[in-house]
């Protein structure tokens, strides 16, 4: 094969990798997913099909990716676990205890065994050790409180992040609540109505008179079912609009969280590092569950059984 040819290939596989790699991302993703729908209550059933088919398709493709990652994590754990035995692992944790805080793991495990009188006692001991350390060495002592200053920062950014993206998913929570809660009583209603209606539905040996009584009242409750489904379907796509924008608006924040705890992490020299996507993949598949039910109140066409 000719080195241009092979050039060519090259640049074709590549093209096909971006590709790829472009349409999973959370945002192509989302986006992949079809638009919230104003339901028509009488929808065909082939409609809804492929409106679910299609979101099932990309939870499916984001349940792939997710394992993925737990998977290569999964190896990357193994095989520290082949190389690390734990009296290195604990070596490894008392080096980084005692970078930060001066003092050893066994003494730290002797502490929380005191009582609260030797425990103050002992924090008294170790302020004036590291006032004592300071002034021995205070180019240390600088980086130390740096370190300690961005762990600091770290552990209010996150806490931030956290409490935002929990107000606002609170939020929507509250709003599909709210739907469910309208639902209930709209459903008690209809139900009222229909009690009466079923009663002149026959089966069996039935006369001419009571078989079209029947009909009639079987085309009665199928209307009022279409009413209650056109009363609760925009309130239960408005929610799910609403979660759609919310996601959106979150994916920039998950980001920047998962961002806060990996740098934890390095800092603190203890738990894994996460890939950046991975809370913006569970997000969206929460979205795409929660888009399955903007059909929940759809009859599709009128059907005599």
């Amino acid at each position: 094969m000719s080195t241009r040819k092979i050039f060519m290939l090259l640049l074709t596989l590549l093209a096909l990798y971006v590709t790829a790699e472009a349409q999973s991302t959370p945002e192509a993703l989302l986006n992949q997913l079809p638009g919230v729908p104003t339901v028509n209550c009488a929808a065909d059933t082939t409609e809804v099909n492929r409106f679910t088919d299609r979101i099932y398709g990309i939870k499916a493709t984001i349940q792939e990716l997710v394992e993925r990652i737990h998977s290569d994590a999964q190896g990357n754990i193994e095989e520290f676990q082949n190389n690390v035995s734990e009296d290195k692992t604990r070596n490894a944790a008392e080096k980084s205890v005692s970078e930060q805080y001066g003092v050893s793991l066994r003494e730290l495990e002797k502490v929380g065994e005191m009582n609260d009188a030797d425990q103050e006692k002992w924090a008294q001991q170790y302020a004036d050790r590291m006032k004592n350390d300071a002034k021995k060495n205070p180019k240390a002592t600088v980086e130390k409180g740096n370190k300690a200053k961005r762990q600091f920062e770290l552990a209010n950014e996150q806490k931030t992040l956290v409490e935002s993206i929990t107000e606002r998913m609170n939020r929507i929570a509250m709003i599909l609540k709210d739907v469910e809660a309208q639902d209930s009583v709209e459903t008690r209603k209809l139900e009222e109505k229909i009690r009466p209606l079923e009663k002149q539905l026959c089966s069996g040996i039935c006369s001419d008179a009571e078989i079209a009584r029947s009909n009639a009242a079987e085309k009665q409750i199928y209307a009022l079912k279409i009413q209650h489904c056109q009363k609760m379907s925009p309130l239960q796509t408005e929610a799910i609009s609403q979660y759609l924008t919310t996601v959106k608006s979150l994916l920039p924040d998950y980001r920047k969280l998962t961002n806060v705890q990996n740098e934890v992490v390095k800092l603190q020299q203890i738990g894994e590092i996460v890939p950046q996507d991975l809370s913006c993949y569970a997000a969206i598949d929460e979205y795409a569950t929660a888009l399955l039910d903007a059909y929940k109140y759809c009859l599709g066409k009128f059907n005599r059984f």
